[in-house]
């Protein structure tokens, strides 16, 4: 290992390789990278490094130059996170990051190591197993990463899966969901689709249900409303209101169903005139939605099956095709119009156990 040094990121020419590091790996239609979100991390000023001690790491060769990355995220629990996992093609350069990990995560007293999450549940986290070309919102990786973390002694955590659907037709139709749709509506629930002019009351509505729903996910950590409502106002920009469904009843929000037009790696390229008018040209005439979010109350068994048919009759509507986006493997949600599904990837959580 004498070729590489590895030092924790401290001085501004550091922070720089850091963000160059995944140019080097990636070509411009695989690159997936918020430059600037990761500068907030490197400086500590992101609404997401509350209550979190971050280390970033980087893995220089002899000529200084950037061959891998990482950063460890130590909250109050006894896990630590791994996550902004860049590597080239060299065994010993991951070895080396996992390494480093590990030793920084024993220090603190931590007694498991578990990802790749980039901090937290709220941005990125999973491997995906293959290179190929991802849509908005899925990971996007080196197949070879998993691979490498298993040589270092990691093992699965949780599996995930997206489900590709062609666009729908007649057969695409669930009397289940139909008669679900139904149900809930002859029951007083009432589906509509938001005003994006006044998306900061719909996420507020939607911020309990989703922060109930998701509090059991691998690295969910708990954030502020007006945390909730800073980081997702942008959607404001790219949702198309049609592809969201929000369901109420006498007021109250019981379930959500989010759907982005598919941008590929768009949203991640610097925002030329060139490119936000390609991603006006997407969110006006889309070909195919992300089934991205989705959030029910607990006590509402059964309308999440009813927002999906809601989906699928938008889908038709508007002749496009979807996937739904990195289901957990055994969620009920992945069992929706899965006799339809044309093509799947799969996603991998991977942990170590370092202490008693």
């Amino acid at each position: 290992m004498g070729e590489y040094s590895i030092n924790i990121v401290k001085k501004n020419v550091d922070k720089e390789l850091f963000l160059r590091l995944p140019s080097k790996i990636y070509d411009e239609k695989h690159i997936v990278q918020n430059k600037t979100f990761e500068k907030e991390v490197l400086e500590n000023t992101s609404i997401l490094c509350k209550g979190v001690e971050n280390f970033a790491l980087i893995v220089k060769n002899k000529n200084d130059e950037p061959v891998g990355r990482s950063v460890v995220s130590l909250y109050e629990d006894d896990t630590a996170y791994i996550g902004f996992f860049e590597c080239i093609k060299d065994i010993e350069v991951s070895k080396l990051l996992l390494a480093e990990c590990e030793r920084i995560a024993k220090e603190a007293g931590k007694k498991r190591l578990l990802g790749p999450i980039d901090i937290s549940f709220w941005i990125r986290y999973r491997f995906a197993l293959t290179d190929e070309l991802s849509y908005t919102g899925e990971p996007a990786n080196k197949a070879y990463y998993s691979e490498f973390w298993e040589e270092s002694g990691f093992k699965l955590s949780k599996e995930y899966y997206s489900y590709f659907f062609d666009t729908p037709d007649d057969s695409f139709d669930s009397e289940k969901a139909k008669n679900r749709r139904e149900y809930f509506k002859g029951k007083g629930y009432v589906f509509i689709h938001p005003d994006l002019q006044n998306l900061e009351k719909y996420l507020r509505d939607i911020y309990p249900v989703l922060t109930e729903g998701y509090k059991n996910f691998a690295g969910f950590k708990m954030i502020s409303e007006e945390d909730f409502i800073k980081l997702y106002s942008p959607l404001s920009m790219i949702l198309d209101p049609d592809m969201v469904f929000l369901a109420y009843k006498e007021n109250e929000l019981k379930g959500f169903l989010i759907c982005l037009p598919d941008y590929g790696n768009l949203l991640y390229k610097p925002k030329t005139p060139a490119v936000l008018l390609n991603i006006m040209n997407i969110k006006a005439n889309a070909k195919r939605y992300v089934l991205l979010y989705m959030g029910v109350d607990a006590k509402c068994l059964g309308l999440g099956s009813a927002l999906s048919q809601l989906v699928v009759d938008m889908l038709k509507e508007k002749s496009c095709c979807a996937v739904s986006a990195l289901i957990d493997n055994g969620k009920a949600t992945g069992g929706y119009f899965k006799e339809k599904i044309k093509e799947k990837r799969k996603y991998v959580l991977l942990e170590k156990t370092i202490g008693d």
